[in-house]
């Protein structure tokens, strides 16, 4: 190399040197005026912002300056700021919080503009979205809104009080929406509050109430003592509370109840027919062979997909292969081509000595990518297809990606250690991408070793073959430790992480559940008090505490139950559930028991669990195991030794 050119390339090397240190100290100067901000400090969060300059994050800074002056009345301020930032995600939190205060000062004409300019703010805000509904004269739709609102039992505030005394003149509420309400304080167990709301109810009407009561507690009892002259308003409320409860514990019980009660009962038609179906489906879900002929006797309206599925699923779990072959040919055109059919049609040939009419079925599944696939070719001892395909985003995609403002925004939230903030900026960013632009998105989070997104995009640029960023051997060395401390397979616990937050280590569930393997805090302390964790309160969003606690559990749930299978499934619905489960139809070790699993959601979820651990032993280069002993519990038996 030249002289001149050494020098050019150490030129280079230094300024990128600089940069780095430039970069990594307005990333401590932001985290300093944000606490300077937070504290209250004024003048050191001026001066510090000032040595900022154009740092991609400076825009949140000005956010929440301007949620501070919100609450000291400065609305020209947050108008400005809203205005500057609009493409900013964080002002979404602004404008909310300023349409609430708004709301308080009665702005309504100010709070209309706004939610004509964000629309789905009504959403978030339904209170003020009726109120406003009301003010630009929308007069039945805010008298409607209220309607829910008021059956619901939602909180008022004191801006709806006009609307509520409107809404009464308006010969509300009505007697059907007295009982809809008293139906919500029940469903909520507030027992109290429905007794209060019974009082503006006629008089011959408000015994029910006990009575309702004592129907939750004995509902097969109860229901046989039905009143007379029910209304069909609270008739059709109680009867379907009581015979649900009934049927939670013993749906054929509730499903032979019912013909007593129809002539008792004043209930439409209708109504009859949801409890049928829903009596059956329950019988069917507790796996009550009886419920195949319940589901056939149901009125043609009410057979569906649901009902013609639980069907064959109680076939093959009782072992009936011939009505099992003739359910799935009475199938529709579109469900009997599905996977799970095809499969299940070439099991009960294959088990009835039809092999030959079995394997063009196996076939037809052998060569895609799935559990049923792979469960296919190990029934044909074929090898299993992954069909991987590495995608490259064009250069030039990659580059206009990364120089959008919203990406850089994102990638400073990752090294900040703000992922979902971050995923906030990515989503706006590529809200209306093509495929090509996903492609190039998929380039740029992998490269930033960003895994969930990656995922994401991959998704979205319909790329299902991208399977090393699909299935991305991250945070290797908190699961390398992890499979050592537990004893389970480093593909098992890869395949939990990738179901249950795609590698989103910041993820928090509706119900709470955090980061890789999303735990529930609860179970999460009783783990750690265990294996003595050091802390009572672990630290879910860590990575190493996050993956050694949720595999432990895991390990507990293999050692509980025997099977990988089973503890995927009460690692998704609970021990408890699957406890009885297995009590009502003990496990066989084979696809049928995964096959029928009440839950829908869990079925699905035992079943990625099981097919991803296949895809993760061929991206560590392993010996494929075989899915068939896995899920009879034996995960040391490989594919050669199976075929």
């Amino acid at each position: 190399m030249h002289m001149q050119a050494l020098l050019f390339v150490l030129l280079m090397f230094c300024a990128s040197i600089a940069q780095a240190d430039t970069i990594e100290q307005q990333r401590a100067w932001f985290e300093e005026a944000r606490l300077a901000l937070n504290n209250d400090d004024s003048g050191t969060f001026k001066s510090i912002k000032e040595k900022l300059g154009d740092y991609p994050l400076v825009p949140y800074l000005d956010i929440w300056m301007a949620r501070q002056h919100l609450d000291k009345g400065n609305d020209d301020l947050v108008a400005e700021v809203l205005k500057q930032h609009a493409q900013i995600p964080e002002s979404s939190s602004l404008r909310i919080a300023w349409l609430k205060q708004l709301a308080q000062k009665g702005k309504w004409a100010e709070i209309i503009k706004l939610l004509d300019q964000h629309p789905s703010d009504s959403s978030r805000l339904p209170e003020i979205a009726m109120v406003a509904a009301w003010h630009r004269g929308e007069k039945a739709t805010a008298i409607t809104l209220y309607s829910e609102h008021w059956i619901n039992a939602r909180k008022s505030s004191s801006y709806s009080e006009s609307l509520h005394r409107q809404w009464e003149k308006s010969g509300h509420p009505t007697h059907e929406e007295r009982w809809q309400r008293i139906n919500q304080h029940i469903n909520s167990g507030s027992w109290r509050k429905a007794k209060n709301e019974a009082l503006h109810l006629p008089k011959v009407e408000q015994p029910l109430i006990g009575y309702w009561q004592k129907v939750q507690s004995d509902p097969e009892k109860m229901l046989l003592l039905w009143p007379e002259k029910v209304d069909t308003i609270p008739a059709t409320m109680i009867l379907k509370d009581g015979l649900v409860r009934l049927a939670r514990n013993d749906a054929g019980r509730a499903w032979l109840l019912l013909p007593k009660l129809e002539t008792k009962v004043s209930v439409a038609d209708e109504v009859l027919a949801d409890l049928k179906q829903n009596l059956a489906l329950r019988a069917a879900r507790q796996h009550r062979i009886e419920a195949v002929e319940w589901l056939a006797a149901l009125p043609e309206s009410h057979k569906s997909e649901e009902t013609r599925n639980w069907q064959i699923r109680l076939l093959i779990l009782d072992g009936q292969w011939e009505k099992t072959i003739t359910a799935i040919d009475a199938l529709p055109d579109r469900e009997r081509k599905q996977s799970n059919w095809i499969y299940w049609k070439a099991r009960a040939l294959e088990i009835n000595g039809e092999k030959k009419l079995a394997e063009p079925l196996y076939l037809l599944l052998a060569n895609s990518r799935g559990y049923y696939s792979f469960l296919s070719s190990e029934r044909l001892g074929l090898p299993l297809k992954f069909n991987s395909n590495v995608i490259e985003g064009a250069p030039a995609d990659i580059e206009a990606l990364s120089r959008l403002p919203a990406v850089q925004r994102a990638y400073e939230w990752l090294q900040l250690g703000h992922a979902n903030k971050a995923s906030a900026e990515w989503y706006a960013a590529l809200r209306n991408s093509n495929r090509g632009e996903w492609r190039a998105a998929i380039h740029l989070a992998s490269s930033w070793g960003w895994h969930d997104q990656a995922i994401r995009a991959a998704a979205k640029a319909s790329e299902p073959d991208a399977l090393e960023v699909r299935f991305p051997l991250g945070f290797e060395d908190a699961v390398a430790a992890a499979s050592k401390e537990s004893g389970l397979d480093s593909s098992s616990i890869w395949s939990i992480i990738r179901q249950e937050s795609a590698f989103n280590f910041q993820a928090v569930s509706y119900a709470g559940a955090r980061g890789l393997m999303q735990l529930m805090p609860a179970t999460a302390r009783d783990v750690a008090k265990k294996i003595k964790h050091p802390s009572r309160h672990p630290d879910l969003f860590s990575p190493d505490t996050n993956v050694r606690l949720g595999s432990t559990y895991l390990a507990q749930m293999k050692e509980r139950f025997g099977s990988l299978a089973l503890a995927a499934a009460a690692y998704n619905a609970g021990p408890h559930r699957v406890s009885l489960w297995v009590e009502r139809s003990p496990f066989n070790g084979t696809e049928a028991w995964i096959e029928a699993i009440p839950f829908n959601e869990t079925r699905r979820y035992v079943q990625q669990v099981m097919a991803f651990i296949a895809v993760y032993e061929w991206r560590q280069a392993k010996t494929p195991s075989s899915l068939i002993a896995r899920i009879r519990g034996d995960e040391t038996v490989s594919l050669k030794a199976v075929n």
